[in-house]
């Protein structure tokens, strides 16, 4: 009866190891995509990123566009003189 527990413990002993095997292998594989996972999002957060600011930059030109044809400033610069500031007192010419 003692072999007959013996066998029985060293059957359980073998499964366990071999599913704590299988467990480990399985886990060492999903670390890894795990990992590619994190850098293909770490990619797409730099190009987000990198969007966002295209866009505000872009946003920020069709406003400048917009307040250059509103307060009527022209492709090259005139002299502005102390004496007449329209723009500073918000006359109109």
């Amino acid at each position: 009866m003692k072999t007959y527990y013996r066998e029985i413990l060293f059957g359980i002993f073998v499964i366990a190891v071999i599913g704590n095997i299988s467990i480990f292998i399985s886990s060492m594989k999903l670390s890894t995509e795990i990992h590619s996972f994190e850098q293909k999002t770490f990619v797409l957060a730099q190009e987000n990123i990198q969007l966002e600011k295209e866009m505000a930059d872009s946003d920020s030109f069709l406003h400048a566009k917009e307040y250059q044809i509103k307060w009527g400033f022209e492709r090259s610069t005139k002299p502005i003189y102390v004496s007449d500031l329209p723009m500073a007192l918000n006359t109109k010419r």
